[in-house]
């Protein structure tokens, strides 16, 4: 072998190393290019559906609060139901008849105080 060709066969190895060292060199930067493009769309997904969860969960709350006003109706009925039924047991008066004497000595109240106006 002459000293050319050990020369030549240098370069050949120190150009293929070259080349192998520029390629992973390029591989890198691929794969670094590659993962922020990735980690941005995963970003974006994880954005939309946060949104998406906060929509839905605006719509649950709604129908969770109308689901409780009418449990609130519906519970504050019974109880006043259940008081009266207990008003009437303790009295013997019915408390829709009360109310109307109520309403009545009210009415009456107002008579006899303009009739004490007129005199």
């Amino acid at each position: 072998m002459s000293n050319n060709t050990v020369v030549k066969a240098a370069k050949n190895v120190v150009e293929s190393g070259e080349g192998i060292a520029r390629n992973i060199w390029l591989a890198g930067l691929g794969l670094y290019s590659r993962s922020l493009e990735e980690a941005q769309q995963i970003n974006e997904k994880s954005n939309q559906m946060f949104d998406e969860l906060v929509e839905r969960g605006k719509e649950v709350e709604i129908q969770a609060k109308e689901c409780i006003g009418k449990n609130t109706e519906k519970a504050t009925e019974e109880v006043e139901a259940g008081m009266n039924d207990l008003f009437y047991r303790l009295s013997g008066v019915d408390r829709e008849k009360l109310e109307r004497m109520d309403e009545k000595i009210d009415k009456l109240t107002q008579a006899v105080e303009k009739l004490a106006e007129a005199e």
